[in-house]
C-alpha cells in the first residue's frame, strides 16, 4: 500500500481543493438539482478531468528525467488550455498550494524546488505531476489519484450544496469507478509530444466561471 497515493487522494491533504466545487456552485444556481449532479460529476470528468489528468502525467515523466524544459512547455501547454482568466488563476493558485504542501511533505525531493523556481504559472497539472513524481507514484496510481480527487471535489461540494446524503453521494463515486479506471487507462497510454496532449472541452464551464467569479457570497472559489 502506498502511503503517498492515500495522502493525494485524501481530501484532507491541505492542497486547496476544498475551497473549489468544480463549477457545481454556478450550475446550481442555474438550477441544477440533486439528481442531476451524477451526470454532472460524469461529464465533467470525461470533458476536464480526463484531459488534465494526461497532462499530470506528461509532467510526472519530465519530472522524473529531470526535464525542466519539457515542463516549461507543459506551463505553456495548460495555460493555452484554459481560456478563462478566472479558472486559469484558479489553477494556479491550486498549484502553488500543492507546491508548498508537498515541499514540506517531501523535503528531499529536488525536483519539487527545481520546479517551483522555474515556473511562473504553476498549473494544477503540471504541478501534479511534479509532485507524483517526487512522492514515487508510477503513472497509474497517480492517475488514480488525480481522477479520484477530481471526482470526490465534487461530491463533496454537492453536499454542501445541496439537500444530499453523503451516503448518496458516495454511492455516485462507486459508480463512477468504470469510467474513472478508462479515463486512467487512456492518459496512461497517451505517449505523444506536448502539444499534440489532448484539450477539455466544457464552453459551459468556462462561460460560468466567469459568472460565478462576479458573484458575491459565493462558497466556493470555482
Amino acid at each position: 500500500m502506498s502511503v503517498a497515493l492515500l495522502l493525494l487522494s485524501d481530501g484532507r491533504f491541505p492542497a486547496g481543493g476544498y475551497a473549489h466545487s468544480g463549477g457545481l456552485e454556478e450550475a446550481v444556481e442555474e438550477g441544477l438539482v440533486g439528481h442531476e449532479v451524477p451526470r454532472f460529476l460524469r461529464d465533467r470528468l470525461a470533458a476536464v478531468s480526463g484531459p488534465e489528468c494526461t497532462l499530470a502525467l506528461a509532467a510526472a515523466r519530465g519530472a522524473r528525467a529531470g526535464d525542466l524544459t519539457a515542463l516549461a512547455e507543459l506551463d505553456a501547454e495548460a495555460e493555452a488550455r484554459l481560456p478563462s482568466p478566472p479558472l486559469r488563476a484558479a489553477s494556479r493558485r491550486l498549484g502553488a498550494q500543492l507546491l508548498r504542501t508537498a515541499s514540506t511533505v517531501w523535503p528531499e525531493s529536488t525536483l519539487i524546488g527545481a520546479y517551483r523556481r522555474q515556473s511562473e504559472t504553476t498549473p494544477r497539472p503540471v504541478a501534479f505531476g511534479v509532485v507524483a513524481a517526487a512522492a514515487g507514484l508510477d503513472d497509474r496510481p497517480a492517475a488514480a489519484a488525480y481522477l479520484y480527487e477530481e471526482a470526490t471535489l465534487i461530491t463533496a461540494a454537492a453536499v454542501r450544496l445541496l439537500p444530499l446524503d453523503a451516503a448518496e453521494t458516495a454511492r455516485w463515486l462507486i459508480a463512477a469507478e468504470p469510467l474513472l479506471d478508462a479515463l486512467a487507462a487512456a492518459a496512461v497510454a497517451f505517449a505523444g509530444a506536448a502539444a499534440d496532449l489532448p484539450s477539455s472541452f466544457a464552453p459551459a464551464l468556462e462561460l460560468r466561471s466567469l459568472t460565478h467569479s462576479a458573484r458575491e457570497g459565493r462558497l466556493f472559489a470555482t
